[in-house]
């Protein structure tokens, strides 16, 4: 394993060099990449263009941040920022230099990447909604479109490289695994779901963390031993944020699927798809507000227990709102 990573250290490096001018685009790449976007962009402009397309992009961002938060626990994988540091491949003098960025410090362990793995799969959903719902797309701009899914994620890929913050192979998988994740939830069908599948898989999802957390604990190592590492060598402590950490993740899949259920149940028959476009971007341009104003809200971290209940609190509101709230006070507006 060493050598995978010594020639990913090798890569980075490169890569820092022929991008060095080009850090605000590779940063901009990580952020419109981040699993977060999944839920406070994909998630609400997919389902105010199409309710099945929103939920079904909600059910493959949780289920496969879940699987990949998982992953990252039993592989323990490590990432390029502290590894330098931490391994005996190198002597105190001899360390590799790795330029840090204000994104670099994530908590987590590294592999697979949850940046390439979560949005690789949201991608693939929608650019597979996308030409479902024109049958009669030339096939020129099919191939387009798969063009453009393929060069973004290698994209998102080298900017996670370039902020030294996942090693090649880590993005590697996390693609491939996205692209797997997001054939096999292409086909799910959400209409007939009600509020107590919802619940079920959110029990479900809780109860196995917690089994596999305490699996991992007693069995192997401390699951949250990156956050140490991630403290200890990251360049600047204030780019340390507990909402990067697997738990986390968690979190915010169980709240944000959880909220999707209970809206749903609020509002079982959404209503129909206007066909008024400027309606509909009137509509996004409003979630987006509250779905950035609600990601913006950071509860203070000084109180470990009480920041994850207003996460879980904070996520569950907003997605309600996004599918029943707002919904509900578009159409009283409309009647009027």
């Amino acid at each position: 394993m060493d050598s995978l990573h010594i020639w990913g250290i090798a890569v980075i490096q490169n890569i820092q060099t022929i991008f060095q001018d080009y850090s605000g685009v590779m940063m901009f790449l990580s952020y419109i990449g981040d699993p977060r976007f999944a839920f406070i962009f994909y998630f609400p402009v997919g389902y105010i263009l199409h309710c099945s397309v929103g939920k079904r992009v909600m059910w493959v961002a949780v289920i496969t941040e879940w699987l990949n938060a998982v992953a990252k626990w039993l592989l323990h994988g490590e990432r390029p920022y502290w590894w330098v540091h931490e391994s005996d491949v190198y002597s105190p003098d001899n360390v590799p230099h790795l330029q840090q960025f204000e994104i670099t410090c994530e908590t987590g362990p590294g592999s697979p990447s949850g940046h390439a793995m979560i949005t690789g799969a949201v991608w693939y959903i929608l650019v597979s909604d996308f030409l479902y719902y024109r049958p009669a797309t030339r096939l020129s701009v099919r191939i387009s479109c798969w063009a453009v899914y393929f060069t973004g994620m290698c994209c998102i890929a080298v900017s996670r490289l370039f902020i030294a913050t996942h090693f090649p192979h880590q993005v590697v998988a996390g693609i491939l695994a996205g692209i797997l994740l997001g054939k096999i939830f292409n086909s799910l069908s959400t209409s007939a779901l009600k509020f107590h599948h919802y619940a079920i898989v959110c029990f479900s999802l809780t109860v196995c963390t917690a089994v596999i957390y305490t699996l991992v604990k007693y069995l192997a190592s401390d699951p949250m031993w990156s956050l140490a590492s991630a403290v200890k060598w990251c360049a600047h402590k204030e780019w340390v944020h507990l909402d990067t950490t697997v738990f986390y993740s968690l979190l915010r899949d169980v709240s944000s699927l959880l909220g999707l259920g209970m809206g749903v149940w609020l509002r079982p028959e959404p209503e129909k798809n206007s066909n008024n476009m400027f309606e509909k971007c009137l509509h996004i341009i409003f979630v987006l507000a509250v779905t950035m104003l609600s990601e913006g809200l950071k509860p203070s971290s000084e109180n470990i227990l009480l920041f994850y209940i207003l996460g879980f609190i904070k996520h569950t509101v907003t997605v309600v709102i996004v599918v029943a709230a707002i919904p509900f006070f578009k159409g009283l507006i409309t009647i009027v």
